[in-house]
């Protein structure tokens, strides 16, 4: 019964870094999104008040 703890370990180990990597991602893409956003908006501004 303790082999079974031990060999279910890694397996939780690589599930939880999975889910930890997915999230990370995920804020990742999300953060690129409101930066390009941003972005877009801080030109157009910059276009419409120099053009």
């Amino acid at each position: 019964m303790l082999q079974k703890a031990r060999a279910a370990l890694p397996l939780s180990k690589i599930r939880e870094r999975a889910f930890e990597g997915a999230f990370f991602s995920v804020a990742l893409i999300a953060m690129a999104g409101w930066v390009y956003f941003i972005t877009l908006l801080l030109v157009r501004l910059f276009l419409w008040f120099f053009g």
